[in-house]
């Protein structure tokens, strides 16, 4: 397993409150063919390693855009989950499903962000050179990118002795093909018939995504 604004159009995906997608309204002022981008994003459910405290947030643009990700993410598809009021769950992880329709071309997902809280206060982890994690939007079709599953980093209380969710945490990467095609025939109808196609990733070690 692999760990790893313009003005906005926001989407709803699914009938989930706990998934927030944001898509520029200029990527479709050209009359362009699209495909769907499809994959999950959610926690791992095991304490203390869990996620679920974990406010997860998948940075995407086209190939041959570039962006300071520490000052601006203007024109930037952003994928966000409080992890509330998923599509799945069981006593090992829990998620949502996105599609989003985009224009047919090469992107990448250049950044992440996780923010948690130790309990007094907000903690943020976030890559600090672009990732460069490609994919492929093709015609007609549904690009599968797997399910990121956030995890937290696990800190040892002092007075008790006890490990506990530190309030940083990664995003893990893995393919669930089976359930997300499920799930996108599920919510999606319109779309079953559509190929749903595997695209697999390449990660970098030293990112905020880890092996």
């Amino acid at each position: 397993m692999k760990t790893l604004l313009v003005f906005f159009t926001l989407l709803l995906t699914g009938c989930s409150s706990g998934l927030q997608v944001s898509v520029p309204n200029s990527y479709f002022e050209q009359n362009k063919a699209t495909g769907y981008l499809v994959g999950s994003l959610g926690a791992n459910t095991e304490w203390p390693k869990t996620g679920k405290n974990l406010i997860s947030t998948i940075n995407i643009r086209p190939i041959g855009t570039a962006h300071n990700i520490t000052n601006t993410l203007d024109g930037v598809i952003t994928i966000t989950s409080n992890n509330e009021d998923g599509h799945f769950e069981n006593p090992n992880v829990s998620g949502h499903l996105f599609s989003i329709e985009l224009p047919v071309g090469e992107y990448e997902i250049f950044s992440i962000k996780l923010e948690g809280s130790d309990g007094n206060k907000t903690l943020t982890t976030q890559n600090q050179k672009d990732m460069h994690v490609r994919f492929d939007i093709e015609p007609n079709k549904a690009s599968y990118i797997g399910q990121f599953l956030a995890v937290s980093r696990i800190a040892k209380s002092e007075l008790w002795n006890l490990q506990y969710p530190s309030g940083y945490g990664y995003l893990q990467h893995s393919y669930d093909q089976s359930r997300d095609e499920s799930l996108f025939t599920e919510h999606y109808p319109e779309n079953k018939t559509m190929p749903f196609n595997l695209e697999l990733l390449t990660f970098s070690n030293n990112r905020v995504l880890k092996n």
